[in-house]
């Protein structure tokens, strides 16, 4: 099977269940750096897998989002809220269009 895609990979649980499942598809594997919390451990693991799997891994520094981007997921693990899946807090959250910005990134890439 030619290998025909793009994939978006954090390096959480979900896309690297994707990379796995696709794998003989993957042609590259994207991972964005855009400041939140966890954002450094996930893209250590998603080069990692890929390194591990023979997939061509690009890390993409989207710094600018902390800079003009006011969340609690930018602003260090202390400023995410406690609690409830709360609609304020869940508010608290929120990166304004962040995955709009990933999928137009790896769009010029595809």
């Amino acid at each position: 099977m030619e290998k025909d895609s793009l994939l978006v990979l954090s390096g959480g649980m979900d896309s690297v269940t994707m990379l796995y499942k696709y794998i003989d598809r993957i042609a590259l594997a994207v991972t964005f750096d855009y400041g939140s919390n966890h954002n450094a451990r996930e893209a250590a693991c998603a080069a990692d897998i890929c390194r591990r799997l023979g997939v061509e891994h690009l890390l993409i520094p989207l710094g600018f989002m902390g800079q003009y981007y006011k969340s609690a997921l930018l602003s260090g693990a202390d400023a995410i809220p406690d609690g409830s899946y709360a609609i304020d807090n869940m508010k608290l959250t929120v990166v304004p269009f962040r995955n709009g910005v990933m999928l137009a990134v790896a769009c010029g890439l595809a």
